[in-house]
């Protein structure tokens, strides 16, 4: 009972999650200890206090909004942690790391390092094979009328986390390619971890192709999913007239090199010893690819430009909901006021504010301050800027429902005891979790 309702969690979240803010594969800055969790209850605790009686609206959009608001303050505040954090001394100057073929091996995190004793070496890549998925292949069929009885057909898939059963109709003027396609995208709706797909040959005739979207080997354990349609609600036999029921292959695990020493991986995300996460993409064991760290300069420059496309996200992410949350103006003010206020010493360092409140950053120019280091002040205001934004940013994290359209019903009197409001609290509490295991 438990698996599955985490697996109904993980759906629902997921649902409004997937399709507003793409997350990152690298949970380096997902992991909390204990003290923090309590800081973020105690917080949560604190604003309900003081927060005024209110109706909230309880739509689809609101719940949208609010999940959207809170993944773009987290996704900006891991951007900055990657680049140094909000520490004064740490700032911008932790070392910048890069791929020397992302095109076959993309770099997507690495060990915090400021270039001393700690850092990590470089370290030589080669792939000599990718991660793959389960794929069950049908039969390709010709485009005529299906040779299946009228009527309510199911069949049910098993995947490693979850049992579904799949129903649908055939009706009389229903050809072939007709239920291939059906079942393509019942499949691909019901967000199975699977992907469907319907094949041609050239011919005039198709198949429909079903493949996991987790990969690696899993043929000791049956495989990523199986379908069948046995013990169903509704008639059977579909499964084996579409040739759907055996893998055609069970995949396989990535194969590559780390320093010259041969690894394998049941994902193409790999989490190198050195400390290096990266996506394989391209197999080809002559390609040899080096994952390292860039010079102090180009390292701090990368780290400047990663903060204003960072920022840059965090305010278009906010301002996209204007019309419909008009009370999302007071966070857009708050900072563009906050840049506006440092403007003169960012236009020193070739860092502008455009109209919308996103920077702009002329990288020639730079390069060029911080190559010539007469930039203590310029870098100073840029710290501070980067910590009223990341401030911001936990605010909108820790209560996205402050800046959605609400009725106050009564506030609270100033002059007595105030005390925690359940009610208050449980409105966004369930949204303290970005995913669940």
């Amino acid at each position: 009972m438990a698996a599955i309702n985490n697996s109904i969690l993980n759906n629902v979240y997921n649902y409004y999650q997937a399709d507003l803010v793409p997350r990152s594969s690298s949970n380096r800055f997902d992991s909390h200890n204990k003290k923090d969790l309590k800081d973020v209850y105690r917080s949560i605790v604190k604003i309900s206090k003081d927060e005024p009686v209110f109706l909230l609206d309880r739509s689809k959009e609101i719940e949208e909004y609010s999940i959207h608001m809170k993944e773009s303050a987290i996704s900006f505040k891991k951007n900055i942690a990657a680049i140094g954090g909000t520490d004064e001394e740490d700032m911008f100057d932790r070392k910048a790391a890069f791929s020397s073929d992302p095109d076959a091996v993309e770099l997507k995190g690495f060990p915090g390092t400021d270039g001393g004793s700690d850092a990590a070496e470089s370290v030589r890549l080669s792939v000599q094979q990718l991660a793959t998925p389960q794929e069950n292949r049908g039969k390709f069929l010709h485009d005529g009328r299906v040779e299946l009885p009228e009527g309510n057909y199911s069949f049910d898939v098993e995947t490693q986390n979850s049992n579904y059963e799949l129903q649908f109709t055939v009706s009389a003027t229903d050809t072939n390619k007709d239920i291939q396609n059906r079942l393509s995208r019942l499949i691909n709706n019901f967000k199975l971890g699977l992907h469907a797909e319907v094949e041609e040959d050239g011919a005039g005739n198709s198949a429909l192709v079903i493949r996991s979207k987790n990969v690696g080997d899993r043929s000791e354990e049956g495989g990523h999913f199986s379908i069948s349609d046995e013990e169903t609600s509704q008639q059977g036999g579909i499964v084996d007239y579409l040739g759907i029921r055996d893998a055609s292959s069970f995949g396989q695990d990535a194969v590559f090199t780390e320093n010259g020493m041969i690894k394998r991986s049941g994902s193409n995300d790999i989490h190198l010893d050195s400390g290096f996460d990266v996506l394989l993409k391209e197999a080809d064991p002559e390609r040899e690819v080096t994952i390292g760290y860039k010079a102090d300069v180009e390292s701090m420059k990368d780290n400047i430009i990663s903060l204003a496309g960072s920022y840059n996200d965090f305010v278009k992410a906010t301002a996209e909901y204007l019309d419909r949350q008009p009370r999302t103006g007071l966070l857009v003010n708050d900072m563009k006021k906050n840049s506006q206020y440092y403007t003169d010493m960012f236009e020193r360092i070739g860092v502008t504010q455009k109209d919308d409140g996103t920077l702009d950053v002329d990288e020639e120019t730079l390069a060029k301050s911080l190559s010539e280091n007469e930039t203590g002040e310029e870098l100073g205001a840029l710290k501070n800027f980067t910590k009223f934004a990341v401030r911001k940013a936990e605010e909108v994290q820790l209560n996205p429902m402050d800046y959605v359209d609400k009725r106050i019903v009564a506030y609270k009197n100033p002059t007595t005891p105030h005390y925690a409001n359940p009610y208050v609290t449980s409105a966004y509490s369930g949204m303290l979790f970005n995913g669940y295991m």
